[in-house]
């Protein structure tokens, strides 16, 4: 049974042992997870889609306008007035009752209790509502395809911070195997040195050389904490976490020629705008177009303690104190149902006012497409020129790099040999170095240059990564 045990925790070593690689190689996020963790962080291009929803919002309440309105009403008031009447004499119509003339100044106060519960409901509203609805469609549209330039940017973003995590990488590659090349390089000329074959100042030269080849590769961290800093600000994502990235520089070829700018956001997003103009000024041109509504209501009043009275004498000579009471007056149900249709006739030249200002901001959109339309074809042209004028320089850059080895190569057979100074291999050094690394620096070139095609043409998204 023992034994048993042993065997069994062996192999929970041995199967942990092999799941650990891949369970780190799952930590390490790819670029395309890259660019999404940015996507979904982004403060900016969060607020701008709660722009969108109080837009969906506003759409739904003028939907809403059609849904009746229930209110209802409870209150109780106090009366207490003084009344100054003057009536000539007349008679009761009907029962002929004679009314003496009345000619005085009367208290009056009672309790007044009311209650209501009432509806209404619009029936018609003069065919603005519903262009008023498109119109809010529209902006909608402009607001999410406008988004999508936001993405593209953070995209954008991510690529080049990515990518230069590559170009610091191999470029510390470089610098790496410079710094070996120095080493060897350095026995050899104490050597020479301690033989008399070479100067002090020869061999100082080669000091000089490796000591400017370490302050390179002392910013190296510096430099690429910075990076990995601005990832993690991009993403949320820990440097820990990045620090496992180990990407590398190659030619980006995912770029179709002759796009064109339709698929731009900015071109799409003035195409909804004009709409929405379009449907405004619609609704502004029904505004003498009447509104219609219906209304109801269920009321109930109650009059309590009801007293008018004068004081004696102020009715005329010989005339005592008058008083009327009512101990209440209730009202229930009182019922008013009704359509009611508001026509404005006349409204000081506002909707005229109104409908000019709509003109003229669709003006300017539509002036804005046509400019947009020549910038942005033109910015696509540029694009992909430089994307073409760097990708023919990667095969020269790589033909220089080439050459410099070899160059390299056979400077260090001869320095050992003797046959050239250690400036001579230095300068060999240092111009393989520079081949390599500017290598590398159109490579990374050549990337942003791709990056920029598909931002001109509209169409830059995650699946171009992947």
């Amino acid at each position: 049974m023992r034994n048993y045990y042993q065997i069994l925790f062996s192999c929970f070593l041995l199967v942990s042992f092999i799941a650990l690689p891949a369970v780190r190689a799952q930590q390490v996020p790819d670029l395309a997870t890259l660019m999404q963790r940015a996507v979904n962080k982004d403060v900016e291009l969060a607020n701008k889609q709660l722009d969108v929803e109080q837009s969906k919002d506003s759409r739904q309440a003028l939907s809403d306008a059609y849904l009746p309105r229930v209110s209802s009403l409870a209150s109780y008031a106090y009366l207490n007035s003084t009344i100054n009447a003057s009536l000539p004499s007349s008679t009761f119509p009907i029962l002929n009752i004679p009314v003496p003339a009345l000619d005085g100044t009367f208290n009056m106060h009672n309790n007044t209790w009311l209650a209501n519960v009432s509806v209404k409901a619009l029936l018609f509203d003069g065919f603005k509502i519903g262009n008023y609805k498109k119109a809010l469609t529209e902006k909608m549209k402009a607001q999410t395809v406008i988004l999508e330039n936001d993405r593209q940017e953070i995209i954008g973003k991510v690529s080049e911070t990515y990518d230069m995590l590559a170009l610091l990488k191999q470029s510390k590659v470089v610098l790496d195997y410079s710094d070996k090349q120095l080493q060897a390089q350095s026995k050899i000329a104490d050597k020479a040195l301690s033989y008399g074959l070479i100067t002090k100042y020869e061999h100082k030269k080669i000091e000089v050389a490796r000591a400017q080849l370490l302050a390179k590769l002392a910013e190296y961290d510096g430099k690429r904490n910075l990076v990995l800093k601005r990832l993690e600000q991009l993403t949320g994502i820990g440097i820990d976490t990045l620090r496992l990235i180990d990407n590398s520089l190659v030619p980006y070829l995912n770029v179709v020629p002759n796009q064109n700018v339709s698929n731009r956001p900015e071109f799409a997003a003035l195409e909804a705008q004009d709409k929405a103009y379009n449907y405004q000024l619609k609704a502004k041109r029904n505004h003498l177009v009447p509104t219609a509504a219906a209304f109801g209501s269920v009321s109930y009043m109650n009059l309590s303690n009801l007293v008018f009275q004068n004081k004696a004498g102020t009715l005329g000579p010989n005339t005592g104190d008058v008083k009327l009471q009512m101990n209440k007056l209730q009202m229930f149900p009182m019922f008013i149902a009704g359509v009611g249709v508001k026509w404005d006739i006349f409204d000081g030249f506002e909707s005229k006012h109104e409908i000019k200002k709509i003109k003229i901001e669709l003006q300017q959109v539509r002036n804005k497409k046509e400019e947009a339309k020549e910038l942005l074809s033109l910015g696509l042209i540029k694009a992909n020129t430089d994307y073409s004028i760097a990708s023919a320089q990667i095969a020269a850059k790589g033909k220089e790099k080439e050459v410099s080895f070899d160059a390299l190569t056979i400077a260090t057979k001869e320095f050992r040999t003797g046959l050239i100074k250690p400036a001579d291999l230095i300068a060999a050094i240092t111009d393989s170095e520079k081949a390599e690394l500017g290598y590398l620096e159109t490579v990374f070139n050549q990337r942003r240059a791709a990056v920029e095609v598909h931002k001109a043409a509209g169409n830059l998204t995650i699946d171009k990564f992947k």
